[in-house]
């Protein structure tokens, strides 16, 4: 089972053990005193292996059921020769005795499987999750890289200015664990590129600045505030989408697409990762996200692009 990650060995553990208990449970039951009693214990035995391998093909890989199927065949076998060999004339008044404790130890192995397997899942997710928040930090915010650049100037609608950062050096062999953050986070299927991993900019950086620079938590605060920006319980094209995370701004995107009875598709730069469109409960950024919209035109900020309705702010000079 070490091809098999965490999520999925949950699944195959505690299936596996939830049908030896109930084999178990089916056979002590039934009885083992006479042969009939032996024989309908095993019938349904077998027809509860089934119904638990049927149901995990239902909710997963059939990879999985078919393991399921051998551990569980496998188990049952060897516990019923064994049981089979207790009831013979060699063991006379003893057989019965012994197959009832035969099928109570499979019974309590298989409620140790599960448990174990419920432990062992929480243990490899809290290792996963911490794995993950290192890959936030170091791909996804990618804050310890930026510098200052005084090259260009831009401003939110009132006149403030914004600081524009650029990356502190050459990041660029950091995307290659793009694929592996993606599929620990079960979003590979989930998700169409489009565009490049790139230091260029951050998510926010995407969304106010064209994708030219880094923009950072206390900034965009800053900009919803000051560029008119109000929360919409429904969404349009074009609105902002903003991600939060302990109650603090986590990720920035745009809504493309909206549907009646279909989920809302967001585009948004992941970080120093890709460009990617999805749906809005699809993220590496969780589900508390809130939908903004504001009477201006676009999200550009003023001087890379964006237009202020305040004819008192001058638009700066582009110098880069």
């Amino acid at each position: 089972m070490t091809n098999l990650d965490h999520f999925d060995r949950l699944f195959l553990l505690v299936a596996v053990g939830v049908g030896l208990v109930l084999v178990a449970g089916v056979n002590l039951v039934a009885g083992t005193r006479t042969r009939r009693r032996a024989v309908l214990g095993a019938v349904a035995g077998v027809a509860v292996c089934g119904a638990v391998v049927v149901t995990l093909s239902a909710l997963t890989r059939g990879e999985l059921s078919a393991r399921a199927a051998v551990l569980l065949g496998g188990a049952g076998v060897a516990v019923t020769l064994a049981s089979a060999l207790l009831r013979s004339a060699w063991f006379h008044r003893r057989a019965a005795t012994a197959a009832v404790a035969l099928w109570a130890f499979l019974a309590v192995g298989g409620a140790v499987l599960a448990t174990t397997a419920v432990i062992r899942f929480e243990r490899d997710d809290a290792a996963l999750a911490e794995s993950n928040a290192r890959a936030f930090e170091s791909e996804l915010v990618c804050q310890p890289t930026e510098q200052p650049t005084a090259r260009t100037h831009a401003l939110t609608d009132c006149g403030t200015p914004i600081t524009l950062k650029k990356p502190f050096q050459n990041t660029k062999n950091r995307h290659n664990g793009e694929g592996g953050i993606l599929h620990d986070a079960k979003l590979t299927d989930q998700m169409i590129r489009r565009g490049a991993a790139s230091d260029a900019s951050n998510c926010h950086g995407w969304v106010f600045t064209g994708g030219r620079f880094l923009l950072y938590l206390e900034d965009v605060e800053v900009i919803l505030r000051e560029n008119g920006y109000a929360e919409v319980p429904e969404p349009q094209p074009g609105d902002l989408v903003i991600y939060r995370q302990g109650g603090s701004i986590a990720h920035s995107a745009v809504v493309r697409y909206v549907t009646e009875g279909q989920p809302v598709l967001i585009e948004g730069k992941w970080g120093t990762l890709g460009v990617f469109l999805h749906s809005a409960d699809k993220s590496v950024y969780g589900t508390d996200y809130t939908f903004h919209r504001s009477g201006r035109r676009g999200h550009l900020l003023v001087g890379l692009g964006g237009v202020s309705p305040d004819p008192n702010v001058v638009t700066p000079a582009v110098t880069e």
